[in-house]
């Protein structure tokens, strides 16, 4: 079983942005992300929660997202055999 620090410092290195944006999203400094990843600081409870919630939203944007662009190239792609 993962720590929470192991945990923590895996999702902040495979978030799809970087610290800064990531640390905005999450409503912290990038300074303590950059600290959880190197190492320096520990990863609490309430930082993880903020994290998850974060990269939760991200991942429903990018969901979203890639649905309307397959929508979009499937409806051209039909149109354009037409």
């Amino acid at each position: 079983t993962m720590t929470l620090d192991a945990v923590v410092r895996q999702a902040i290195r495979r978030a799809p942005c970087s610290i800064r944006t990531l640390a905005r999203d999450v409503g912290v400094s990038h300074v303590l992300l950059a600290e959880i990843v190197a190492g320096r600081r520990r990863a609490t409870p309430r930082v993880a929660m903020m994290l998850a919630r974060a990269l939760e939203q991200w991942g429903d944007r990018c969901h979203k997202s890639a649905a309307q662009v397959r929508t979009t190239a499937t409806r051209l792609s039909k149109e354009s055999s037409l």
